[in-house]
């Protein structure tokens, strides 16, 4: 019991260490740095009954492997969506990691790519 104890006072401890001076984790989950971008996109996928629907949605911030989207539409953790970027009219299949209920009718929606896609948003260079 004591290797228990001592395993999980040591991680609270290194943990402790990766706090910056606000409280906050340095740690970043993310593979790539987030861009804050503004892209339309149209969202396809199914709903509770497996009726298929699309929106008309955008990106509230976006990155190689993924975005933060903002629906209508209530989607569940692991639900497989299809992106379609108007403006090039690239294609990207994506999975839902998280949703976050913002108002009575809108969502922020975490996605992510199953395969990296740097032309999809068309991220500048300098910002990828």
């Amino acid at each position: 019991m004591s290797r228990i104890y001592d395993a999980i006072k040591r991680a609270q401890y290194e943990r402790a260490d990766h706090k910056n001076s606000e409280g906050m984790t340095d740690f970043e989950r993310r593979r790539a740095e987030r861009v804050a971008m503004r892209v339309p996109v149209f969202v396809y996928g199914h709903g509770r009954r497996n009726e298929p629907f699309h929106e008309e949605s955008s990106s509230i911030n976006v990155n190689l492997h993924g975005a933060l989207l903002l629906l209508s539409r209530r989607v569940k953790s692991g639900q497989e969506l299809l992106l379609t970027n108007p403006a090039t009219h690239a294609e990207q299949a994506c999975r839902v990691i998280f949703f976050k209920h913002k108002k009575k009718r809108s969502v922020e929606v975490g996605v992510a790519f199953t395969e990296p896609a740097p032309a999809f948003w068309t991220i500048p260079k300098d910002q990828a």
